[in-house]
């Protein structure tokens, strides 16, 4: 139930991401399934991600990889001038529940456009 209800919502000041939980480390680390989405336009997070790839089969898991915006320039040691918050790296993962599935994301969404650019 609290993954349709409290997913990608806020609770202090951070997204909640609730996937479901593959027992089997041979399964979680099979890779069927699996698909890797690149050129992801900045603005695409791991809602919008999931909401647009879960018209092909059941999501497993969805992230879109993030990492500090600032930290290429230096370490910030004592003051934060500007807000340095996760920001898209412009790829993500889906991992769908069935093959069969991935496929059909993946026959879809290649060379599609996404919020005007094509993933």
């Amino acid at each position: 139930r609290a993954l349709g209800t409290m997913n990608f919502n806020v609770i202090m000041g951070r997204p909640v991401r609730i996937m479901r939980y593959q027992r089997d480390p041979s399964l979680r680390k099979s890779g069927v399934g699996n698909v890797f989405v690149k050129n992801l336009e900045k603005s695409i997070d791991n809602k919008a991600l999931y909401d647009t790839f879960s018209a092909f089969g059941n999501i497993l898991s969805c992230k879109v990889r993030a990492g500090r915006v600032f930290a290429c320039f230096a370490a910030v040691l004592f003051l934060k001038v500007a807000c340095d918050k996760n920001g898209s790296k412009g790829y993500g993962f889906v991992h769908f529940e069935t093959h069969e599935a991935a496929e059909r994301a993946i026959e879809k969404m290649n060379g599609m456009l996404l919020n005007d650019r094509k993933v």
